[in-house]
């Protein structure tokens, strides 16, 4: 059965990824302050990386480029977890540029106990098609994870606080401090399937008119020691965008992740 739905797996995803290649990232406008938690990555003793990239190209009646990419570095020292992520996105239809986008985060956790951990991150982006020349975010928080094992294979909850500098093309520079609350939750299908919830919610601490609420619901296919493929439907709202961006984005993704590591 599982080597079955390997080639189905395989085909599917490759065909979605070649076909949709933007849409193998994070939807909504600010992807770029939620880096992954160490426990939504592959666990590695020592060290792991993981590699993701699609595209498509089409010259004809219709002119498309769709490209995008990720890679992290995972570095394991005892308690001491190290994460480093990179990725991009670009499409552009018709000769026009309708999104641009390269983040970066740094990530660091501290297994103080086997349930609870101590976090700091810092992240960096821009973003063309939201008129961003620059976005800084430095949190830290605590997370309470290995919730309900008996029912989830992965549950989470984290809360946090983090600082955000934003710099725009209209030449504002808002800045912010706002509350980062986390709630994760797998449930095992099988032995090679999890179906996942993902949720954020970050007001500003100063006026919780402000806030951001994020939600991505995602089946996750183990193909493999190394590959697995994720199937997603998320949607991010923010209550006060720039003005000329839209409040709302939703999105059908699927990506395709390799993994190394030891």
């Amino acid at each position: 059965m599982k080597q079955s739905f390997f080639s189905l797996g395989m085909g599917l995803g490759l065909w979605i990824l070649s076909t949709q290649g933007a849409y193998a990232v994070p939807v909504g406008t600010t992807p770029d302050t939620r880096p992954a938690a160490p426990q939504q990555r592959k666990q590695w003793d020592h060290q792991g990386v993981n590699l993701q990239l699609s595209g498509s190209y089409l010259n004809g009646n219709i002119n498309l480029l769709n490209a995008s990419s990720s890679a992290s570095y995972n570095l394991n020292i005892g308690s001491h977890q190290f994460f480093a992520d990179l990725g991009n996105l670009l499409t552009i239809a018709g000769g026009n540029t309708v999104a641009n986008r390269i983040n970066g985060s740094l990530l660091y956790a501290w297994n103080m106990t086997p349930e609870i951990n101590l976090y700091g991150y810092t992240t960096h982006s821009t973003d063309e098609s939201t008129k961003l020349d620059y976005r800084l975010t430095n949190g830290i928080g605590i997370c309470r994870h290995q919730l309900f094992p008996e029912l989830f294979s992965l549950a989470f909850l984290s809360a946090g606080v983090a600082t955000e500098n934003e710099w725009f093309q209209d030449h504002s520079s808002p800045f912010a401090v706002r509350a980062v609350l986390r709630l994760n939750l797998a449930v095992p299908l099988t032995d090679w399937a999890d179906l996942g919830l993902d949720t954020f919610y970050t007001p500003t601490v100063n006026n919780p008119g402000d806030f951001r609420v994020y939600g991505e619901t995602y089946l996750k296919f183990y193909l493999s020691e190394t590959l697995s493929f994720k199937f997603s439907v998320a949607d991010e709202y923010d209550s006060q965008p720039l003005t000329g961006v839209k409040n709302n984005d939703f999105g059908v993704f699927s990506t395709l992740s390799l993994d190394w590591g030891n």
